[in-house]
């Protein structure tokens, strides 16, 4: 019998050199998902949409799965659908194994000559005929293109083929490939030998158009690993990470292929859950140079616009592996991911993927092949330079000699380092042969020579750190602490006997129960079911009532786990980023989203009984998704929830009416702007209503290179209590004056506070409440209680009575906020507002549509780049504009171009625009002229 994973990770836990914590840090998408209205062919006759099969399957049907970015039913009742046998060419009667719908994205939509149309995912598989038959992925196809359908398909949605004719018509002509119908044109191949059969037809691809979809779905069909779908073959492509499937939870050559490696398992349970290995945690277990090693890993699902799973991720590992495309190169997400990595010391390794495109597609050489490696590490390491720290921007470069280069294609699941090269004696040359080998060959010859999770784990094992070696320079850079005390120490040295510090990474609600399962990172201590523990945010103590490990997939109960694991508990009801530790202590760094919200709406219940539902569903939504933010007033009734733009929004918006079971009505979005300042300010005193405490400020603009640093989060924010040498220094490279970072106490929201205060005897006692109204004063702003930005806060001098009853918070907390509000009235005060750089990919054609659409936004272009038939565009536009964009976008490329958020940041709203965006938005807040300024 196999050994439990629990068992595993309490052995090999013992000595955490031999844990490795890591992510891939780029989704690898299901591949084979459909658009809701698509149709289904099934073997009773009849056709339904596979909405309309999700929708009946979820309403009787059994609860596989259910994860933030999808939901897995097994039918109560056999569903019979037709399949294509790829063998024999003939269409065969399969159950449905399992019926999925998961998050949406880019969509490529095909028309048939003869009427046939279907929306898919850019990664589907069809098979069509190129000098015999091949599988080309939706976003390669080309107009002309013929794709193997069913016949009877035809007659059952009335497009009135007429099979038989069309068979006489053929049965004596090998060379036929074109049969007329009315206004439908089938186009045949007789010549395919693999698929020959009566009952399918090759038909002509004759449009191809680019779109999105919110909601996919999918159904996982055993033995041939394909459903009939608008006539069509819908393939599995094992587009889901072969690696996890392959390192130890699976024993045969078959690995990539996720449905055969399951009869080579043990247990039915284990088979079962190989096909949601895109789920968050995995673990397993790899033997490398004689010694078991346990690989935690996260894996980081989503869409593009989506990168909080990633930053969340980011807090609970320590290396990452980067996946780019061999002919794709470099994309705006590898930079964001980039970003969010080393932000959080966390080392990247590099995997080029889909290297099987520039073999046969590109054709290239094994010399091109190897100039186009160059040219990407290249790129990748100008990467590092450019973002990393000082001491990490040579360091952690990747070099393809060190092994710290892998390549392969992750779905044909092989891969290659310059280690594992000379290991096996392989060249080059060797993977053109490759694709010269018939499929069982190949599987034999990659198995034995290039195995994707033997190459990738070992270059984890070897250039990741392990939990002791990286927690000695991540600790620093994502906790705040005193470092010489016995916690910090322990959190140093991942002390498995120390105080217990575990951080929560990411929240997921039972559907069943409803109950919250945290996972997490524990840095210290060791965690045991039943104990109380202490949330240091949220300032209370609860109780563990469970621990899992991961055993694959599968949470797997475990008594008790030591300090460097990825695990998860339960019984605890706290939010992402939380630090549970056993009594009080230092929390963590705050979990810092690379991109900020930016787009509000207001958010109310069709019926108004349904109120407290509603805000306790708006609740659990953003401690499943932090990157949502929340605003509950219970005082109004008033809900608001911001996001990272308005598909952000309208897909949580579609989540709490389809899966929170809640009717909801939303405003029209609403953009967030930021207010700063331009020039230094007078001083301005600010004065308890008692008038025995007085408090002078000066504000000024904070300069760019330290809010660069604090963007970057070099400079990480929060209260600094003790003296941060690390802080220091980095304030000191900007130009500042040492005795003046020193006086630098709290950084907030990407403004500064200074004390320049001196002999200031009650200083200790009032200290916690001025922080507490500067970071008020910078959450809303005098000009019309917007956020504040790149403010710079200095308390120069303060008078305070001997009396502490006479200088409690009601008296301290309107003199801090008129004194500093006061201020930056002084300071030219301005309104911010958002801009996002987008990245926009479409028919070259369409170059004219987009340049135009961009200037009537009030855009700036930056750089326009055509590759092939397409061109790229990356333009800067505000949001404010921007409303709307998608519709837009597809109304000036006629469905065909996309766009992808590659940065934003927060200018200066041009001077005409000043006054009115300050009055709408006083007036959407019902505020006064009264009510704003101090």
């Amino acid at each position: 019998m196999a050994e439990k994973m629990a068992e595993a990770v309490g052995r090999i836990t013992k000595n955490p050199k031999f844990i490795r914590n890591i992510c891939t840090s780029a989704h690898i998408h299901h591949g084979k998902c459909i658009s809701g209205d698509s149709r289904i062919m099934l073997a009773n006759g009849t056709i339904s949409t596979a909405r309309e099969i999700f929708e009946k399957v979820s309403n009787d049907g059994i609860v596989f799965e259910e994860k933030e970015d999808h939901t897995i039913f097994i039918p109560k009742e056999e569903i019979d659908v037709y399949s294509l046998n790829k063998t024999s060419g003939k269409l065969e009667k399969k159950p449905l194994q399992y019926v999925w719908r998961l998050d949406g994205g880019k969509t490529i939509k095909i028309s048939l000559r003869n009427g046939f149309e279907i929306t898919t995912t850019p990664e589907h598989k069809y098979t069509v005929q190129r000098n015999g038959y091949a599988y080309v992925e939706a976003k390669d196809l080309r107009i002309g293109d013929r794709v193997v359908c069913a016949k009877d398909f035809g007659k059952l949605v009335g497009l009135g083929l007429d099979e038989k004719s069309i068979l006489q018509m053929c049965e004596d002509n090998t060379n036929c490939n074109s049969v007329s119908s009315g206004n439908n044109l089938l186009i045949l191949k007789a010549e395919v030998s693999d698929l020959v059969s009566e009952e399918l037809a090759f038909i002509e691809v004759t449009k191809i158009e680019s779109g999105f979809e919110e909601i996919v779905y999918d159904f996982t069909v055993p033995d041939n690993h394909n459903f009939i779908a608008e006539g069509m073959a819908i393939h599995n492509t094992a587009m889901t990470d072969n690696l996890i499937a392959a390192a130890g939870l699976m024993a045969t050559k078959y690995a990539g292929d996720l449905e055969e490696g399951m009869a080579t398992w043990q247990h039915k349970d284990e088979q079962e859950r190989l096909m949601t290995v895109d789920a968050a945690n995995v673990s397993m277990v790899h033997e490398y140079q004689g010694n078991e090693y346990l690989i935690n890993l996260i894996d980081t699902p989503g869409h593009v616009d989506f990168g909080g799973n990633v930053t969340r991720a980011m807090r609970a590992i320590d290396g990452t592996i980067v996946l780019i495309c061999a002919v794709e190169g470099i994309m705006p997400q590898t930079e964001t991911v980039l970003k969010q990595a080393l932000r959080e010391r966390v080392k990247p390794v590099l995997f080029i993927n889909k290297v099987d495109r520039l073999v046969k597609e590109l054709h290239l050489t094994p010399e091109k092949i190897q100039e186009r490696f160059v040219k990407l590490i290249g790129n990748f390491n100008k990467l590092i330079e450019d973002i990393a720290e000082p001491d990490y921007k040579q360091k952690w470069k990747v070099n393809i000699m060190d092994g710290s280069v892998a390549f392969g294609s992750a779905r044909e699941n092989w891969a290659l380092s310059f280690a594992y090269m000379q290991k096996k004696n392989i060249s080059f040359k060797d993977i053109l042969r490759i694709y010269e080998m018939d499929e069982e060959q190949r599987k034999e010859w990659v198995w034995n020579n290039a195995p994707l999770h033997e190459v990738i784990l070992d270059m984890v094992i070897k250039h990741h750190p392990d939990p002791v070696t990286a927690q000695h320079y991540r600790i620093p850079k994502i906790w705040r602490g005193d470092s010489e005390s016995e916690f910090g120490k322990d959190l140093i040295t991942c002390n498995p006997n120390g105080k217990v510090a575990f951080v929560i990474t990411r929240i997921v609600v039972d559907p069943r129960s409803g109950k919250d399962i945290s996972a997490g990172r524990l840095f210290s201590g060791t965690l045991t079911s039943g104990t109380e523990v202490f949330l240091n945010n949220a300032k209370q103590h609860q109780r563990i009532q469970n621990i899992y490990v991961y055993n694959g997939i599968k949470p797997e109960l475990i008594d008790k786990i030591a300090a460097g694991n990825v695990c998860a508990i339960s019984g605890v009801l706290g939010n992402a980023g939380e630090t549970i530790t056993i009594e009080p202590e230092q929390s963590f760094e705050e979990l810092k989203h690379i991109f900020e919200p930016v787009i509000t709406k207001a958010i109310e219940p069709k019926k108004p009984s349904d109120l407290p539902k509603l805000i306790e569903v708006l609740r659990k939504v953003g401690r499943e998704d932090p990157s949502i933010v929340i605003e509950i007033n219970e005082e109004t009734g008033e809900n608001l929830i911001s996001g990272m733009g308005e598909l952000h929004l309208e897909i949580i918006e579609n989540r709490i009416i389809t899966e929170k079971n809640v009717e909801v009505k939303t405003s029209a979005p609403i953009v967030v702007y930021r207010e700063s300042i331009t020039k230094l300010s007078q001083e301005v005193e600010g004065k308890t209503p008692n008038k025995h405490n007085k408090f002078y400020f000066v504000v000024e603009p904070l300069s760019p290179e330290i809010y660069k640093l604090v963007k970057d989060g070099t400079i990480s924010e929060g209260r600094i209590k003790k003296k941060n040498l690390e802080i220091r220094q980095a304030l000191i490279s900007t130009g500042m004056d040492a005795k003046e970072a020193d006086q630098v106490k709290n950084v907030f929201n990407g403004n500064i506070f200074l004390d320049k205060t001196r002999g200031q005897v009650h200083l200790g006692e009032v200290l916690e409440m001025i922080f507490d109204m500067f970071e008020e004063v910078m959450r809303k702003g005098p000009l019309a209680r917007e956020p504040c930005f790149g403010v710079k806060v200095n308390l120069m001098d303060m008078t305070l009575h001997e009396d502490a009853i006479h200088r409690g918070p009601a008296q301290v907390y309107p003199a801090i906020r008129e004194g500093i509000r006061g201020a930056m009235l002084t300071a030219s005060p301005i309104m911010l507002e958002p801009m996002q750089v987008m990245l926009i990919e479409a028919p070259v054609e369409y170059m004219g549509n987009l340049t135009k659409l961009v200037n009537s936004m009030r855009g700036q272009l930056f750089d326009v780049n055509q590759e092939g038939a397409f061109v790229f565009i990356k333009a800067k536009l505000p949001v404010m504009n921007m409303l709307g964009w998608s519709s837009e976008l597809r109304s000036a490329t006629e469905g065909r171009g996309v766009s992808s958020l590659v940065d934003q940041s927060f200018e200066r709203l041009p001077s005409e625009l000043q006054q009115k965006v300050v009055q709408d938005i006083k007036k959407r807040k019902g505020l006064t002229d009264a009510m704003v300024g101090v």
